[in-house]
């Protein structure tokens, strides 16, 4: 006579089968990063504190090589929670669910990296964790990428420099309004794109961040790299909230124990990035550095383009620039009372 089973233990049966003792999960992280770079190490080693922390019970698959495609399609997975759990995640994309995240791209928002840092660990990441709650997602903490800066077939050290040069730009409201702002001539292609581009005077230069520049391979058609640190590019670690919520508060502690420390990674990309500016200055790279002039005349320039922005984003941009500048006028105030 065969076993006869009712529906409740046929699905106890599948859920211990699934939990049962040395059986290993597996979750699915998404993220960007090519071999042997900063964020190569940043999520490997987060995939190790992880299968060290449970004991070899849980293994991520890192799918950080573009095996799911574009970012955008990765933020998808997430939000499902089906293909991806856990992803890095650029807050130009997160801001597809919160628009005023674009606030972080406003240019010379950031005066220094240590005031970019205080801002975003002291001020800004519990109010932005609430408001991605809402939307499902929980925020674990920054992956920052680095400052944006310009590069071009000419020297661009002052606003004038820009005007009409094609320039592609990564695609943000404040980006574009940037642009405009300084009557650069905007050309949208993908990064895949660029170099060709370059190649053929499809553009005459562009904005990125030093590490990208560098592995990209722009500067042999772009000699001159303007440091204007105009924007600080950041990522978010985000969970997707079904998921982590489901998981116990003990592996709960284990993955945000896991994620690298966003202080740590700001200075451990920075230092890499420096050997290999070094060599490209050998290489025949042009760097140039703005004076104090010179930032003063982009900042002059750029003044509006805050309330431009936050009145196409409305009063979450609104609330999120007020922190921003309450985290600023903190910093300064700290560094005051240290000297």
């Amino acid at each position: 006579m065969k076993p006869q089973f009712t529906i409740p233990a046929l699905i106890a049966l599948v859920l211990y089968g699934l939990t049962s003792p040395g059986t290993a999960e597996t979750i699915t992280v998404g993220g960007r990063a090519a071999p042997n770079t900063p964020g190569d190490v940043y999520w490997q080693k987060f995939a190790d504190s992880v299968t060290t922390a449970t004991g070899g019970r849980t293994k991520v698959r890192l799918l950080i090589r573009g095996e799911i495609g574009p970012e955008e399609t990765q933020f998808a997975h997430l939000r499902r929670g089906r293909r991806v759990q856990l992803a890095g995640i650029s807050t130009t994309t997160v801001s597809q669910v919160l628009p005023a995240l674009d606030i972080l791209r406003l240019p010379f928002l950031f005066d220094s990296l240590d005031e970019v840092g205080y801002v975003l660990d002291q001020h800004l990441k519990a109010p932005l964790q609430a408001m991605l709650l809402e939307h499902d997602l929980v925020v674990i903490d920054w992956m920052s990428a680095g400052w944006l800066n310009l590069y071009a077939k000419v020297p661009i050290l002052r606003p004038d420099d820009i005007a009409h040069q094609r320039i592609r730009i990564n695609a943000s409201p404040a980006a574009v309004l940037f642009m405009q702002t300084v009557n650069a001539d905007i050309v949208p292609i993908s990064f895949s794109e660029i170099v060709t581009a370059l190649q053929t005077g499809l553009i005459d230069g562009g904005e990125q961040s030093t590490q990208l520049f560098l592995t990209g391979g722009m500067g042999k058609f772009a000699p001159h790299y303007t440091r204007t640190q105009h924007a600080f590019l950041t990522a978010l670690i985000v969970a997707n909230r079904a998921w982590f919520e489901g998981l116990s508060d003990g592996d709960r502690d284990i993955y945000r124990r896991a994620v690298p420390s966003d202080e740590w990674y700001r200075q451990f990309f920075s230092a890499e990035n420096e050997p290999l500016l070094r060599r490209a200055i050998a290489d025949g790279l042009s760097v140039h550095d703005l004076s104090a002039d010179d930032r003063a005349a982009w900042r002059e320039r750029t003044r509006t383009i805050a309330a431009d922005l936050i009145a196409e984003m409305g009063p979450d941009a609104q609330q999120l620039y007020d922190i921003i500048l309450e985290g600023k006028a903190a910093y300064a105030a700290q560094r005051a009372d240290s000297n």
